[in-house]
């Protein structure tokens, strides 16, 4: 084989390795981003301004990415809790002070040490369970919370079990309430969420029970969200689990 042969044939065999390489690399960016899909706001103004659970008007709504959490908030009440009607509800009157609004749904069925997901049947706060799964977590990161005519999309930064003698669901007014509200939930959280969250941030917490440690534990779930900055686009996010996540018993 001539000497020009020889360098041609090598040159195309390279040419063909840095094809494949790029075909390779390009199929794993589009193999990970296809996990991941993007949560659009769907406006819940006209639902909310219609909807009445018994005797209480709705005062906004909840979506959560990748369950069927689409539920209207109200100000629970007995004849709202008979009704067996499906809402989530908030324990206070917002007074435009505070920047943490907690919001509660019940959880009757999906209790075990392993949570079933996408399980239509499930109601409420039900498959809020699902961020015990750390693939699930990593997939799904916002929230929409509808209030007082504007739909806002928030993103996810903290998941964590904690004693219901730990939060009340109490609103925090001031800067220090709030970034110490916000430096517990991180270090009870479940995950490290690639999210900058501060006391100028807006946030919420969803709240629910769990017999995940048995039938005697006072122990309940919560995802912690900020609300998306202006500077921001909604867009995927790191998450990694920390040394919290092994009193998880997920097989």
């Amino acid at each position: 084989m001539k000497k020009n042969q020889v360098k041609n044939l090598l040159l195309i065999s390279f040419i063909l390795i840095v094809i494949i390489g790029v075909v390779f690399i390009f199929y794993l960016l589009s193999s990970k981003k296809a996990t991941f899909k993007p949560f659009t706001i769907v406006s819940k103004t006209e639902q909310i301004a219609s909807t009445v659970i018994e005797d209480t008007p709705a005062v906004g709504w909840i979506r959560v990415q990748g369950t069927n959490i689409d539920y209207p908030i109200i100000y629970e009440t007995p004849n709202a809790y008979n009704s067996g009607l499906d809402y989530t509800w908030i324990s206070h009157t917002p007074e435009g002070e505070e920047n943490r609004m907690a919001i509660y749904g019940h959880n009757i069925q999906n209790v075990s040490a392993k949570p079933l997901t996408n399980d239509q049947n499930q109601k409420r706060f039900e498959q809020l369970m699902s961020f015990v799964y750390k693939d699930f977590a990593k997939n799904n990161l916002y929230i929409q919370y509808s209030h007082n005519g504007i739909d806002e999309l928030y993103k996810i930064y903290a998941v964590s079990f904690f004693d219901k003698d730990e939060d009340r669901g109490k609103v925090t007014k001031t800067k220090i309430e709030t970034d110490n509200y916000i430096k517990g939930a991180k270090e009870k959280s479940l995950y490290k969420y690639a999210v900058e969250v501060d006391s100028n941030d807006k946030i919420i917490s969803l709240i629910t029970c769990t017999r995940y440690f048995g039938d005697k534990s006072k122990t309940q779930f919560k995802v912690d969200a900020r609300l998306v900055r202006s500077n921001e686009k909604p867009d995927e996010y790191t998450v990694q689990t920390t040394s919290n996540y092994d009193i998880i018993k997920e097989k």
